[in-house]
């Protein structure tokens, strides 16, 4: 084997080379074909994934004096040179190390010369998003009307932190992500020509740990060569590049979803005392989390995974609540743990609040049923649940009823759901309070036909949640609440329940502080009477 690393030994030399980016190379071909080039361009998108490699495939395909079709043909002179990094005309700039306004000055001096051998003296900025808001300005015109035998090409993975003015005087290129299949398709061409004899199964894991980068596909497969020989095998693979760190966060998001907060705990702690990069067990603890939200909400196509791990996740599914999955996402997306390699406490405590931030439901109540459509709401089993509850109570005079009882047939709603509802809603804010801190003053909900009635323990909150009501968006957001867990919408209708035992008698009701209290949403646990 060459001494020259796989992914430099084997670079794409004409367009059709390049893998997984037709949309982008088919139209690179096509300009060149028609010699309608344009003076500036920009190649956006993940690392390794041919930026830089079409752009000299382009440098090359403009300068070449045999092109056929469009392709350069690496026979003619311009293409030598420029294949062996001779050519004087085609000027790579690093703009992570040479980011100043000085570097773009000398850009701007130099850019009026003719070219010494070629058509075109094409300019390619590597890390264009590095450059200094300085530079950037400095930039601007040269970019916009360059001369005709110069042409600007700017690679970045960060196209958000490029000033707009020199995006709009650019033609831009998204590259994707490579798909799995595509990148296992190109280490199987490079294992054919450095007579690497490996499983299926290997390249399968390196594609997909490669997490779409072909670069990191092709260097992670010549460690591996480099490490074992020609023939790696898939224990090695797994010693190599630590694949039982992924049976570990399996092991850590199963538990951390139903609520074993210990067990989860206990999973990082061997991962860590294994000596795991820890940020290597976030990141497949993230990729999990998103794969079980995907087959939650009955998006399992997108996923490229192997059956018996889909029924996994479809368990994990199964026996989690929508917001108890969103609040593990959410905690797991802390940049702190990105970027700590070292220590397993950030995944500690993100596992530990994400378990403080909601209420762990065990119940498939509010979770996707047994369809093959994984993320449809069980909206007829709910309802089963919900009819076998039927009691008659009657309901406390009221003057709007002109003094007459009344009495529903009450259909309560499960107190999980009741429970997931305010938790939703309680970082809502209205224009003066917080609605989940309202409704925790609302006894458990019952359905009067299709009617949601919210009945209320003291007439200032049921007021207070009229008013919120008033406006359209805190209606809206009670209704999503609504339908997220329980699959449909409702009419709500809030209603007045006092209680006649408390009587103003308990500190609960008469004591201004606790009302206070509880309406920012804190509740009592315990209440006792002192001897004065």
């Amino acid at each position: 084997m060459s001494s020259q690393v796989l992914y430099r030994k084997w670079r794409p030399q004409i367009f059709a080379d390049i893998v997984g980016q037709n949309h982008v190379i088919d139209t690179l071909r096509q300009q060149v074909r028609l010699n309608r080039v344009a003076h500036a361009y920009m190649f956006s998108g993940p690392r390794g994934t041919g930026k830089t490699t079409a752009a000299r495939i382009l440098s090359k395909a403009l300068n070449c004096s045999g092109q056929i079709d469009g392709e350069p043909d690496n026979i003619c002179g311009a293409c030598s040179n420029i294949n062996s990094g001779r050519s004087m005309d085609i000027i790579e700039m690093d703009a992570a190390s040479n980011r100043g306004i000085d570097e773009i000055r000398h850009i701007r001096d130099k850019v009026h010369f003719s070219p010494t051998e070629s058509k075109f003296k094409v300019y390619i900025v590597d890390e264009a998003h590095m450059l200094t808001e300085a530079a950037s300005n400095a930039f601007l015109k040269t970019l916009e009307e360059p001369p005709p035998h110069v042409i600007f090409v700017l690679c970045t993975t960060e196209s958000h932190k490029i000033l707009p003015t020199i995006v709009s005087r650019c033609q831009r290129f998204n590259f994707r992500k490579l798909p799995t299949n595509v990148i296992i398709g190109r280490l199987q061409f490079l294992c054919a020509k450095e007579t690497i004899e490996t499983s299926p199964k290997v390249l399968e894991y390196l594609a997909k740990t490669s997490n779409g980068s072909l670069r990191d596909a092709e260097n992670l497969l010549e460690q591996l060569t480099v490490s074992f020989g020609a023939n790696p095998s898939i224990q090695q693979v797994h010693d190599l590049l630590g694949i039982e760190y992924s049976v570990e966060a399996n092991q850590i998001v199963a538990k951390m979803l139903t609520g074993h907060t210990a067990e989860a705990l206990s999973a990082v702690g061997r991962a860590f005392y294994n000596g795991a990069d820890m940020r290597l067990v976030h990141r497949n603890v993230v990729n999990i989390l998103r794969n079980v939200l995907m087959i939650w909400s009955g998006a399992e196509e997108v996923l490229e995974i192997e059956q018996e791990e889909l029924l996994s996740l479809h368990k994990m599914a199964k026996a989690v609540s929508p917001t108890h999955l969103m609040n593990c996402i959410k905690a797991m997306s802390q940049p702190e743990i990105k970027t700590d390699e070292i220590s397993a406490l950030p995944l500690e405590l993100a596992i530990i609040t994400a378990t403080l931030e909601s209420p762990i439901v065990t119940t498939n109540l509010i979770t996707p049923s047994d369809n093959k459509n994984v993320g449809e709401r069980p909206t007829q089993h709910l309802q089963d649940k919900i009819s076998n509850t039927h009691k008659t109570f009657e309901v406390p005079d009221d003057e709007s009823l002109n003094s007459e009882k009344s009495s529903f047939t009450e259909k309560q709603i499960p107190t999980a759901v009741w429970d997931n509802i305010v938790q939703v809603l309680r970082r809502h804010k209205g224009k003066r309070f917080f609605l989940g801190a309202l409704l925790r003053d609302c006894k458990l909900p019952f359905f009067d036909d299709n009617t949601i009635m919210f009945p209320f323990s003291h007439r200032s909150n049921l007021e207070r949640m009229e008013t919120e009501l008033d406006d359209i968006s805190n209606q809206e957001a009670v209704d999503n609440a609504i339908k997220e867990f329980l699959g449909s919408n409702h009419p709500i209708k809030l209603i007045l329940q006092e209680d006649p035992s408390n009587s103003g008698q308990s500190a609960s009701t008469t004591s201004p502080l606790v009302r206070a209290i509880r309406n920012m949403g804190g509740r009592i646990l315990e209440e006792r009477k002192f001897n004065e």
